[in-house]
């Protein structure tokens, strides 16, 4: 089974991250930064990364 490359990250400000497992830095989209972000948002944008990550496809997302 394939492991999932993009995860959250809850902050302390209790905003949300999407994280790259691979890199543990934030994922970035258009050149910014997936911070700030409320969960369901987050969430969204993750399962978003990950499907297009498991399928082989670049996101357009990053």
């Amino acid at each position: 089974m394939h492991e999932p490359r993009y995860d959250l990250r809850q902050e302390k400000n209790g905003t949300w991250t999407v994280l790259d497992v691979i890199t543990r830095l934030p994922a970035a989209s258009d050149g910014r930064d997936l911070t700030g972000l409320d969960r369901n948002d987050a969430r969204d944008i993750a399962d978003a990364l990950n499907r297009d990550d498991r399928a082989g496809r670049k996101s357009p997302l990053v």
